[in-house]
């Protein structure tokens, strides 16, 4: 009887081993998941980069127009 506890326990244990992923399956989705997110921020950095440009073209223009503005006066 003790033996067929130790049996069934066994194959419990061999059971619940082979559902865990192992430990590169479990790095590699993270690395896939870090890698995604750092996709994301760099797309989010170069949208800001972008409106940041815009800025710098648009408040240059205004010096622009407003030292034309001030030359003529």
């Amino acid at each position: 009887m003790e033996a067929a506890k130790k049996l069934q326990r066994y194959f419990i244990c061999l059971q619940c081993a082979e559902d865990k992923p192992t430990k590169a399956e479990t790095l590699r989705k993270e690395i896939a998941a870090m890698e995604e997110e750092s996709k994301l921020k760099d797309e989010l950095i170069q949208k800001q980069e972008n409106r940041i440009q815009d800025w710098k073209n648009e408040f240059k223009h205004l010096l622009d127009k407003h030292k034309a503005e001030l030359e003529r006066v």
